[in-house]
């Protein structure tokens, strides 16, 4: 069985399992909003940078959120201890940008991309 943190999916491959562009999967990497690991210069993603990509995609297609806009929700969420965030998201809407950021908070990579956003 592979671990979920083990790189192992090409771009081409995670472009095509999330319905993308490499391009845009290329951009989001450069962006910071997801980390592969490089092996060689190709970028390999792991079963928990698809989960992530898949919730990112979410927040910005279905609240048209931009790049930027997302970074600074992260941000935002960086700075609240688990307990501050869990009332902050108890509060929100049914569907909310912020529930989906929570299960992000479960990531492996979001505490992999903190002190990018942290600065």
């Amino acid at each position: 069985m592979i671990e979920d943190n083990t790189p192992i999916f090409k771009v081409s491959q995670v472009a095509k399992h999330l319905k993308m562009s490499a391009d845009r999967l290329r951009t989001y990497d450069e962006e910071l909003l997801v980390m592969p690991i490089r092996e060689n210069k190709v970028r390999l993603y792991s079963n928990n940078d698809i989960a992530w990509l898949e919730n990112l995609r979410e927040i910005i297609k279905k609240d048209k959120l931009s790049i930027l806009g997302f970074k600074e929700l992260l941000r935002v969420s960086y700075v609240l201890n688990d307990k501050e965030f869990n009332k902050f998201v108890s509060r929100q809407e049914e569907f909310s940008v912020w529930k989906i950021i929570a299960k992000m908070r479960t990531n492996p990579n979001y505490d992999k991309l903190r002190s990018f956003y942290l600065k």
